[in-house]
């Protein structure tokens, strides 16, 4: 069986104990858009200001678990592996023949053409309450990611091998490699959130201190051994390197008017920068950067629309492309269903925080990186409410060659 670049990332995700770091389903479905409009719940994910917006409540807020998993492979590693090692077992074959100059050539093409290449992805679990209390609201987070990058490492070396050999048991030996660098980061969060006035304007402000748990690794599998390799248990094995730091996250929300909410936040505000074990010579180093995002979200009557603007860039491994995001999206609420009408929801809040808990609500959205490294995702997600008074969310994603999926129980105690 084949095990392609982006069946590479997969197992890898599939097989670590840590299950992207997007911090919601609900969240995933509005494209990753949350500076302003994430709920309290999972405010402390995105911008721990939030927490204090449902201050009205006398609830405890609740997710677990929230589970999501993204990956792309918007350059086509995977097709171009597959047609390399076709290539190679047509050279192997034809060796001799009439047509060796054509398949040499054909070989040697196909390299090329995978030179530069990317596979993302990510994927991650977590879980988070709030408890808001007038003037001072409390939060615990957890979550735990893994980060990983498919990049190509092309030697001219193998050119030559293509070009002359004789042999073609050499053609099973190319030293040019797929190199998947990845990071497990476990964290911990405690949330505090506060009210104060902004020029009149009601606002917010909250704090996350965590610790986190950075895992680094690099494994490597030849281009023409990928086939062969039992990737799904090598991906694990190698050398680790670990570190424990303490970071912060910061925010602010401002309602600007009771449909209308600004937000600011700064995530990571203590810059860590890990290294990475070395293979053959390549290491990726993976920093933990500040990454500061302006929002905003207007809603009224079981609608909302929002966007986020990141207001810098980020490259999460040295050495490869930043990134940098436009979010957008908007849900709205279809009603209760009539086996549902009159059970305890949860209390009205504001236009803005709205009545979701006992409403299917469907949602869409739009993720564009305005550096152009990372494809454009399209978001669909939908909520359903549950007799346990806990939400069941659900949201698929989708690039040109690019798939997410996130899911996720919220809970009012």
């Amino acid at each position: 069986m084949r095990l392609a670049p982006c069946s590479l990332l997969l197992g890898a995700l599939l097989t670590q104990t840590a299950s992207g770091q997007t911090s919601s389903a609900r969240l995933l479905s509005l494209g990753g858009a949350g500076t302003a409009a994430a709920r309290a719940q999972n405010s402390a994910f995105v911008n721990p200001a939030l927490a204090q917006r449902a201050r009205a409540s006398d609830r405890i807020e609740l997710t677990a678990p929230v589970v999501s998993i993204i990956a792309a492979d918007e350059s086509d590693l995977r097709r171009g592996i597959e047609r390399l090692q076709d290539s190679i077992d047509a050279l192997q074959s034809g060796l001799g023949g009439p047509d060796e100059a054509a398949l040499r050539s054909n070989l040697a093409g196909d390299l090329t053409a995978i030179g530069g290449a990317e596979v993302f992805g990510d994927a991650g679990i977590g879980a988070s309450f709030v408890l808001p209390r007038g003037p001072v609201s409390l939060g615990l987070t957890w979550r735990s990611f893994v980060d990983l990058r498919g990049v190509t490492s092309i030697d001219p070396a193998d050119f030559t091998t293509i070009s002359n050999t004789a042999n073609p048991l050499d053609l099973d030996q190319l030293a040019s490699e797929v190199l998947v660098p990845s990071v497990r980061v476990d964290e911990i969060g405690f949330t505090f959130a506060t009210d104060f006035s902004l020029f009149g304007l009601q606002s917010s402000a909250g704090v996350t201190p965590k610790f986190q748990s950075v895992e680094s690794r690099l494994y490597a599998v030849s281009v023409s051994q990928a086939d062969q390799s039992d990737t799904l248990s090598d991906l694990g094995d190698g050398e680790v390197r670990r570190d424990d730091i303490g970071n912060v996250d910061v925010g602010v929300a401002v309602d600007l008017t009771p449909k209308m909410r600004a937000g600011l936040a700064t995530r990571n505000l203590l810059r860590h920068t890990f290294d990475a074990p070395t293979v053959a010579g390549s290491e990726f180093a993976y920093e933990l950067e500040p990454l500061t995002t302006a929002g905003v979200a207007y809603g009224e009557n079981g609608w909302m629309l929002t966007a986020d603007l990141d207001l810098n860039s980020t490259s999460r491994f040295q050495g490869l492309a930043d990134s940098r995001f436009l979010r957008i999206g908007g849900e709205l609420s279809l009603g209760t269903p009539l086996a549902m009408r009159g059970m305890p929801g949860h209390p009205h809040l504001s236009d803005l925080e709205g009545d979701m808990n006992d409403a299917v609500v469907v949602r869409a959205g739009f993720t564009t990186d305005l550096e152009s490294t990372q494809q454009d995702l399209w978001s669909l997600g939908v909520s359903f409410p549950t007799y346990l008074q806990a939400p069941l969310e659900f949201t698929l994603a989708v690039g040109t060659e690019a798939f997410g999926a996130a899911l996720q129980f919220g809970w009012s105690i």
